[in-house]
């Protein structure tokens, strides 16, 4: 809390003034409340849950703008632990050319860094599991720390391109680590994402991007353990359209490991699909998620081994539920899921969330 009072402090003294600094700093809280029920094929377990809870505060000077995403959230343990999720500041020169710095959602797809942490803003309780945290299992590197840019360039009657290119840390050392203040091997990770925005149908994107890092890997879990290299090249394409009642948001990932001579690669693809009626809005997603044999990862990926869903294996999934829109702070989602793993077992869900924002 003393940080987030010294937050205030600074923006107010950065504002010029006490009255002109309180109308444009804002602080927004968002979380949610929920009770799940899992079933696999030896067990069934349910729980209420109040997993996160977040405070959100933005400022803005003319083109000068200041973000943070400070997550309050439950841990293994049952225990809430501070998590500073987002780190932001950015100047707009043009409509051509932002410049942020700080820690920011990578550019990579169209989930990543469209849906932050607030569930209020998705249509589905969690996120897919290719494009979740990086503490959550997900395939990407969620969180970048350096330098972002991007812009949206007019192509006449054909519409425009938006354009993204970042400069960060890249990866740590294992998958859930965040390079926070330490880069382990000093090399940068790059990352470029292109969009065409067209004139028709008003609101589709189509986009894809290329990212490319080295990871100096951890070969075992011990502190001191030995490291190596390994090439990494995230490859995607994307397609959303969000207007006119509709949710449509497809993606495909492809993530390219080489060490020596030898390549694991690893895929991803959801579908996502909802039409709203006034203020309920009935949806469904599908998701696949391809992993290297085990056999593969042990010789050859010793970094995705350590991934949070790789010792699974593969799955297919499904979602469906209904999303209720109470209020402009409130929407209610019941929802159901199915998955199926490799190895032959199967997993059923079913969850009840509250997600809030004021």
């Amino acid at each position: 809390m003393r940080r987030i009072a010294a937050f205030a402090v600074a923006a107010l003294l950065s504002s010029g003034s006490l009255a002109e600094a309180q109308s444009s700093v804002n602080l927004n809280v968002y979380g949610d409340l929920d009770y799940v029920v899992e079933q696999n094929d030896t067990t069934t377990t349910n729980s209420f849950q109040s997993p996160r809870v977040e405070l959100f505060p933005t400022a803005t000077q003319d083109r000068l703008s200041f973000l943070a995403e400070v997550m309050f959230e439950v841990d293994e343990q049952n225990s809430f632990v501070v998590d500073v999720e987002r780190i932001e500041v950015a100047y707009l020169f043009s409509d051509y050319f932002r410049l942020r710095l700080g820690r920011f959602h990578t550019a990579i797809g169209y989930y990543n860094d469209a849906y932050h942490h607030g569930r209020y803003f998705q249509i589905a309780v969690d996120r897919p599991e290719m494009v979740r945290f990086e503490d959550e299992g997900g395939l990407i590197p969620a969180h970048s720390i350096g330098v972002h840019i991007d812009g949206l360039l007019p192509l006449g009657p054909i519409g425009a391109l938006r354009y993204d290119a970042e400069v960060a840390n890249g990866r740590g050392s294992t998958p859930d680590e965040v390079t926070n203040a330490i880069d382990p091997n000093n090399s940068k990770a790059f990352n470029l994402r292109l969009r065409l925005e067209p004139s028709f149908p008003e609101g589709l994107i189509l986009g894809g991007n290329v990212y490319v890092d080295k990871i100096n890997a951890s070969v075992t879990t011990a502190p001191d353990s030995p490291k190596v290299d390994i090439d990494e090249v995230i490859l995607g394409a994307h397609l959303a359209y969000l207007e006119n009642y509709v949710h449509l948001i497809a993606e495909y990932l492809r993530v390219a490991h080489k060490q020596g001579s030898v390549v694991t690669v690893t895929e991803g693809a959801f579908a996502e699909l909802g039409y709203t009626f006034k203020s309920v809005t009935p949806y469904a997603r599908v998701q696949l998620v391809i992993f290297p044999s085990l056999d593969e990862l042990d010789a050859a990926d010793p970094f995705f081994r350590k991934n949070a869903f790789a010792d699974r294996g593969s799955f297919a999934s499904g979602v469906g539920g209904l999303r209720f829109t109470v209020s402009d702070f409130l929407a209610v989602k019941v929802e159901g899921g199915y998955t199926r793993l490799d190895r032959g077992t199967t997993v059923k869900t079913g969850a009840l969330q509250c997600a809030f924002a004021f």
